[in-house]
C-alpha cells in the first residue's frame, strides 16, 4: 500500500508571499491615492477657470449698457479700483397712451416688457424718455424720475393689460414732451465689489441701495474665491486716458484673479493655491454721440 504524504507551504514561502502581497498592495494604494489626488486637483482647476470666465462674462452685460455722459445724471455713481457703483437696469416698458400731465401719470403696456425683474415702484427708480420736438434730436432726454404708486388695469389700446404709474420728480411741462410709445427703464443702484467672508476667503459680490433711506443690502456673492487683490477696475475716457470723472468714462477695464478652493500641488511639489487671471474691456455703448 502506497504511503500518502502531506504537501504545503513552508514558513519561509509564506513570508515571501506575504511580503510580495504587501508590496503590491502598497503600490496599488499609492496609485489609487495619486489618481484620486490628481482627479481632485483637476476638478479644482476646472472650477477655477469656470469661475473666472463667469466673472468676466457676467459683469460686462450690465456695464456696457450704461450712459456715463447723460447730462441729467451719469449712470456711473462711484468708482474705485476695487468697487464699481452704477445704475443697474432691471426692465424696459413702453407707454401705450399719452401721459396724463395733470396727474403726473404714465400708462405702460404690461404685456410687452424686457428685463430681469418686473416693474417695482417700491425698490426701483426710473428713466423716462422725452422726445420733445420729433424734428430735433438735440432736445431728446432721459428724465430721471421716481414713482410713488402703480395700479394694474386694462387701459391700453383694445383693453389690453396695463400698469399706471404715478411719478414724482418730474414736472407737467417735462411730461408733455413724452410721447406714446416712449420707453421707460427701471433701475437700481448696485455696487460690485471685492469682499472677505467669515472664513477669510475673498469673493466678488454685489449689494443694492435702498432708494428711500440709501442703505445697502447685505452682500450677495457672485463668484469666488478670488485672491486678496483678485478684482480690480480701471476707467478710461474716449481718448484712452485714465479718468476719475464719472461723466467722462467711456471704457471700463476689469481684471479678475481667481484661486482654487483648496491648495494643489505646484510644479515644485509644494502645496499652494492655483490662480488664474482674465481681463475684459467694456465700452459703454449708450454714451451720447452728439
Amino acid at each position: 500500500m502506497r504511503k500518502l504524504t502531506r504537501r504545503g507551504f513552508t514558513f519561509v514561502e509564506l513570508l515571501v508571499a506575504m511580503t510580495l502581497m504587501g508590496i503590491v498592495s502598497v503600490s496599488i494604494y499609492q496609485l489609487l491615492n495619486n489618481n484620486q489626488r490628481v482627479y481632485r486637483e483637476q476638478g479644482l482647476r476646472i472650477d477655477l477657470n469656470q469661475n473666472v470666465r463667469a466673472a468676466v462674462s457676467i459683469l460686462p452685460a450690465e456695464i456696457r449698457e450704461l450712459d456715463a455722459s447723460d447730462p441729467n445724471g451719469s449712470d456711473v455713481v462711484a468708482m474705485t479700483g476695487s468697487a464699481f457703483t452704477y445704475n443697474s437696469m432691471r426692465n424696459t416698458y413702453f407707454l401705450c397712451t399719452a401721459p396724463n400731465t395733470g396727474a403726473l401719470q404714465v400708462t405702460l403696456d404690461r404685456q410687452t416688457w424686457f428685463g430681469t425683474q418686473t416693474l417695482d415702484v417700491t425698490s426701483q427708480r426710473f428713466l423716462l424718455y422725452a422726445e420733445n420736438d420729433p424734428l430735433l434730436r438735440a432736445d431728446d432726454a432721459w428724465l430721471h424720475v421716481n414713482a410713488t404708486a402703480s395700479a394694474n388695469g386694462a387701459a391700453c389700446t383694445g383693453g389690453t393689460p396695463s400698469v399706471t404709474v404715478t411719478l414724482s420728480g418730474v414736472t407737467a411741462a417735462q411730461l408733455a414732451g413724452v410721447l406714446s410709445g416712449a420707453p421707460v427703464k427701471g433701475y437700481m443702484v448696485v455696487q460690485v465689489l471685492r469682499y472677505q467672508d467669515a472664513s477669510g476667503n475673498y469673493w466678488i459680490g454685489s449689494t443694492t441701495q435702498n432708494k428711500t433711506n440709501l442703505t445697502w443690502s447685505s452682500i450677495e456673492p457672485i463668484v469666488g474665491p478670488i485672491t486678496s487683490t483678485g478684482l480690480s477696475f480701471a476707467y478710461y475716457d474716449v481718448n484712452g486716458a485714465v479718468t476719475a470723472v464719472a461723466a467722462n468714462v467711456a471704457r471700463v477695464h476689469i481684471s479678475v484673479t481667481g484661486q482654487t478652493q483648496e491648495r494643489v500641488r505646484g510644479s515644485g511639489g509644494s502645496l499652494q493655491y492655483a490662480t488664474s487671471t482674465l481681463s475684459s474691456q467694456i465700452a459703454l455703448r449708450n454714451n451720447r454721440r452728439f
